[in-house]
This record gives structure tokens, sequence and C-alpha cells, in this order.
């Protein structure tokens, strides 16, 4: 009986100095820790790695001539803004984009979001894209998967040789608004790239940008075309004073002034009776 009584007292005083301890001596329960995303290593040696933030399943684009619609921003690891697109279609197997690229959008399901980082061996390698990309720069992309738009290699009868382009009065509508749509946010997405590009350039160097954009614009992709002399085939551009926008004009210039200077010192003569135009009667050219 009497260890029942002191079993009792205990237990009550044992609660009473819980309610009266200080927070400090109270036991806590700790959180659950937080599950780490499934990091996968997409190229086999830790060159280009993805973290799926959103949906699964089975990758979608796996073939060549796979075509995926997606949405996506780029930025380099110092996280300068590259480039940012939406709904934009991207052929699996395309060498024109850089290896690591290609590997992150072969692992996507339809539906799916997910971030890489992307190493220089898999990006621009060790001399980069400079200003844009420093040298030996890793990348990362954020790259939702909209839509599987077929395979470009297969294509089933003569109706389906192109089977991406639109053919109805509703899908073409809808393709020329979803071009605008992209033209737009492009748009917007340059303007950024140039105003952070500018934000701590000298005024020289503002100037210098000025002109680059402005032959961009008028000689660039949506533009007219000139070939220029110091094009490189790994995409390094040539400085802003040798651009085509530039050097054609200045070698047409000073062909020009050549000619009228040849003309004011006579030392070329035309002369001519009956008409100025060469190859007939009249017109003699003499030095």
């Amino acid at each position: 009986m009497v260890t029942r009584i002191r079993a009792a007292l205990l237990l009550a005083l044992a609660r009473v100095g819980a309610l009266v301890a200080p927070p400090s001596l109270r036991m806590r329960r700790r959180p659950a820790p937080r599950q780490a995303a499934a990091v996968q290593d997409l190229s086999g040696d830790g060159g280009v790695l993805k973290t799926a933030t959103t949906g699964d399943g089975a990758p979608a684009f796996g073939n060549d001539g796979d075509v995926a619609l997606l949405t996506y921003e780029a930025r380099t690891a110092s996280g300068q803004l590259l480039d940012r697109g939406v709904q934009t279609q991207y052929t699996v197997g395309d060498q024109q984009f850089i290896p690591g690229w290609d590997l992150c959008v072969r692992s996507l399901a339809v539906g799916e979001r997910a971030s890489f980082a992307v190493s220089s061996d898999y990006a621009y390698g060790l001399r980069g894209v400079p200003p844009a990309v420093l040298e030996n720069e890793p990348l990362t992309f954020d790259v939702t998967a909209i839509e599987y738009r077929g395979n470009i290699q297969t294509s089933a009868s003569f109706a389906s040789d192109a089977p991406l382009t639109p053919r109805t009065p509703g899908s073409i509508k809808a393709e020329f608004e979803r071009r605008q749509a992209e033209k737009a946010v492009r748009a917007s997405s340059d303007r950024a790239v140039r105003e952070e590009r500018d934000a701590g350039a000298s005024p020289l160097d503002q100037v210098k940008n000025a002109f680059g954009d402005l032959g961009d614009k008028f000689f660039g992709d949506e533009g007219f075309y000139f070939f220029g002399f110091f094009e490189s085939a790994t995409g390094e551009e040539a400085p802003w004073y040798l651009k085509p926008y530039l050097t054609f004009p200045a070698i047409f210039l000073g062909v020009a002034l050549s000619f009228y200077g040849l003309l004011q010192t006579d030392v070329i003569v035309l002369r001519g009776d009956n008409s100025p135009i060469p190859g007939q009667q009249g017109f003699t050219l003499s030095d």
C-alpha cells in the first residue's frame, strides 16, 4: 500500500515538474528531415545532373527526330540569363545544340518539370563564349516538357510527311498565335538580357553593344544576311569592328572613293561622243 502511494506521489511530482520546467529543458519534437530530391546522372560521369521537381513517368523523347514542345530557362552558373523560351519546339538529335541540352530533353516525360546542372564539357567547353559564358563555366536549365509532337523521321504516309505542319484553319490560327506569343516573350527576354549586360558596362561598351544590337536587328536571323570574312565554326563571334554590317559598307565606300579619286586626277578618263554606256559606239576608256 505504501509503495503504491509513493509511486502515485512521484508521478504527480513528475507531471508538475514538466509543467513548471523552463522551455529550454522541455523535450522538443524534432522536425522530420526533408527528403532530398533524387539526382540522376544522365551522362554517366557527373557532367549532366537532373533533379526532377514535378511530374513522373517514362521519358517520351528518347529517339532521334522526336519533337518536344518545351518551356525553359537557361542560365550560367553565376546566374546570368542566357535564354528563355515558352512553348518552343525542339527536335531531339539536333546537332546545332550543345550535347548537354539534348541529354536533358531526352530524359523528360510529358508534363514533367526538372532542373539540370550541365558542366562545361557538355556545354561550351574550356573556352566558353565570352562575355556571355565564361571560360569553363557550367550552365543550369529549368525545363518543362509540355507535349510530344511526333517524330519527323517516321512518317507513315504522304499526308504525314510533315506531321508538324498545321493544315486546318483552326490549327493554322493556333500556330500563328503561338508564334506571336513566343516572339513577344523572346523580345522581352532579349530586352532583359540587354539590360543585364549593360547594367555594369562602361559608356564605350554600351555604345559598342548598341551598334551590335542594331546590326543583329537588320542582319541577324530575322533580318538581312551578309556572310562575314571572320565567321567562326565554333560559334565564337568576331570583334564588333569586324562585323559584316561595318566591313561591307567600309569596303564599298573605299572602292567608291578610290574610283572618284582616279577620275578627279585624270588617271581614268571616260570619253564618249554619242553614249556613255560601255560597249556602245563612241565610248572609250583611256588612261
